[in-house]
């Protein structure tokens, strides 16, 4: 089943502004693959990927009372199983919910997650003008998408699987280069690859992913000159706002470019392998 792009219902929490919502909710504004499954319940969104691991599918958008949270997790629960999952990651915006809310689903049997949070960081500004000397392209070509992708798992420590990942670009790659909605990037320096970023388009603003750059080109401004680049395509296409999930390492760099903290955005990971998950 493949669930069209949908609103959530919202009962008593009121709905927060739209910038929140795709702080909140950023699976609700991503174009579907083939073999995604995207499903609103009354209370959350649970978005299903290809997979097995806890990432693969993931529960936002909270939206039950504090007392309503064990039906939900039940709810959530029920579907795992329905397709054969035995993890999944919940992620809580402090901005919306309430602090208790994480300690009432780590009583529920949920842990957190390794990193246990990100920090929530927009711009609507201009970022500072990045080095000229670093360009940055958008991938629109199966061969850049190889290097994109080495980039990626290089920085990453995930080369071992690398090979595997080539050949889903092979047999998959021109599809999803198709969607311009999910936009990747490589940044160059002296027509070497030095860095790779993503970024996701929506109405609402852009999220920006796993900005990344090798090691010999780092302190150099990489990140800052892919940063700049997907804020004037974003205001290219009218929305102007970047919104991004910060982890220790980027969170200084944002901040000084101009981005400030929205909120924290909580992981928990419910396991139904867990002695006593129902």
């Amino acid at each position: 089943m493949r669930a069209r792009p949908v609103a959530l219902v919202f009962g008593a929490v009121p709905e927060p502004p739209m910038i929140h919502r795709l702080a909140e909710t950023p699976t609700l504004f991503e174009t579907l693959a083939p073999n995604e499954e995207r499903i609103a319940c009354e209370d959350c969104l649970v978005h299903f990927a290809p997979g097995s691991d806890a990432r693969s599918c993931t529960v936002q958008g909270l939206r039950a009372e504090p007392e309503g949270f064990a039906a939900t997790v039940a709810r959530v629960r029920d579907l795992m199983r329905s397709r054969g999952r035995l993890q999944a990651t919940w992620e809580i915006l402090s901005s919306i919910h309430p602090p208790s809310a994480v300690d009432r689903l780590l009583a529920l049997g949920l842990a957190r997650s390794t990193p246990p949070f990100a920090v929530v960081m927009t711009l609507s500004t201009e970022p500072p003008r990045s080095d000229p000397g670093i360009v940055v392209t958008a991938v629109e070509t199966i061969a850049d998408f190889k290097t994109h992708v080495a980039i990626t798992h290089e920085v990453f420590g995930a080369l071992d699987q690398l090979p595997a990942e080539l050949e889903r670009i092979d047999e998959d790659g021109a599809r999803k280069l198709a969607d311009r909605s999910f936009v990747r990037y490589i940044a160059w320096i002296d027509g070497a690859p030095a860095g790779a970023a993503t970024a996701t388009f929506t109405a609402a603003g852009v999220m920006l992913h796993s900005g990344s750059t090798l090691a010999p080109f780092r302190r150099r401004g990489v990140y800052t000159a892919m940063v700049t680049h997907r804020w004037h395509d974003a205001a290219a296409r009218g929305t102007p706002h970047l919104i991004t999930r910060a982890g220790p390492m980027s969170r200084p760099i944002l901040a000084n470019l101009g981005f400030h903290e929205l909120g924290e955005v909580h992981f928990l990971v419910d396991s139904l392998a867990r002695p006593g998950a129902e």
